[in-house]
């Protein structure tokens, strides 16, 4: 006959788990088969690590899961310093550092042969100033009646040709005299020169070692005055006129005075 013991260990039921349910910071779980477990990130609470916290890590080294301080994590990614590089001032050891951009030295865009499209906006949406490099241009685009470009001092040179296609506003300057003699100076490229006296005057063209005028320089001469104005040639210069009239024809008539070389203007307008 069995023993005590034995029928007691009959009559226990068998153990098996019925199902297992995923917990706090855990996804998946089942009721039959193979089931899997997975950590779930967005199921745990929130916290504020400190130093002495625990986290998990996976050590690559035995493939196991083990834990480690947050101080020992920090300590990791320590930056222990910013240095400025080229074009770069400032950075720091500690605390709060800044780097600024230097705009004091050379800077490329690109490469030489492989150059690239530069942009600066404005503070105004859609206007901007683009250095376009594949058509090998700069495009400004503003606001339409201000001004897009203004050189407040200095010239402005342009070797080849300029197009114009909405209009062209350029003041005349004038240059007023009233003595009875003048010698045309470099300033006088392109203005008018107002001849005012009672008296007869003399309005001379110097020659190139003197002031260098461009060839195609033109510089308008006007008579105010009651006195005759008369246009004169400087020590080697050729003054070319219909008739060699260099006279000024009368009061408030005007000639023009433009170079055609080194030192050889055409003069034409109301001559005398």
């Amino acid at each position: 006959m069995p023993s005590r013991i034995t029928q007691r260990i009959d009559q226990v039921s068998t153990g098996d788990i019925s199902a297992v349910t995923a917990g706090d910071g855990l996804s998946g779980g089942g009721t039959s088969g193979a089931v899997s477990l997975a950590l779930d990130i967005n199921e745990l609470g929130t916290a504020t690590a400190v130093s002495t916290d625990y986290i998990a890590i996976e050590d690559v080294t035995d493939n196991t899961t083990k834990k480690a301080l947050v101080s020992d994590i920090v300590s990791l990614g320590d930056i222990t310093g910013v240095t400025a590089g080229t074009n770069i001032s400032g950075g720091g050891v500690s605390g709060t550092v800044t780097v600024n951009l230097a705009v004091d030295a050379a800077v490329d865009m690109g490469t030489d042969g492989s150059g690239v499209d530069v942009t600066f906006h404005s503070a105004t949406a859609g206007d901007n100033m683009l250095w376009d490099a594949s058509d090998e241009k700069l495009v400004i685009t503003g606001t339409d009646g201000a001004n897009a470009l203004e050189v407040a001092d200095g010239d402005v040179e342009i070797t080849d040709q300029l197009t114009v296609s909405g209009g062209l506003v350029a003041p005349l300057q004038t240059n007023a005299q009233t003595g009875t003699t003048y010698t045309f100076v470099l300033a006088d490229a392109g203005k008018l020169v107002t001849s005012s006296n009672g008296s007869a005057q003399t309005l001379t063209v110097p020659p190139n070692s003197s002031v260098a005028y461009a060839t195609g320089t033109q510089i308008i001469v006007a008579a105010l005055g009651a006195g005759t104005a008369t246009l004169a040639a400087g020590a080697g210069v050729t003054l070319r006129s219909k008739d060699s009239a260099l006279d000024i024809d009368g009061q408030y008539a005007a000639a023009s005075c433009v170079k055609v070389a080194t030192d050889e203007w055409l003069v034409f307008g109301a001559l005398a």
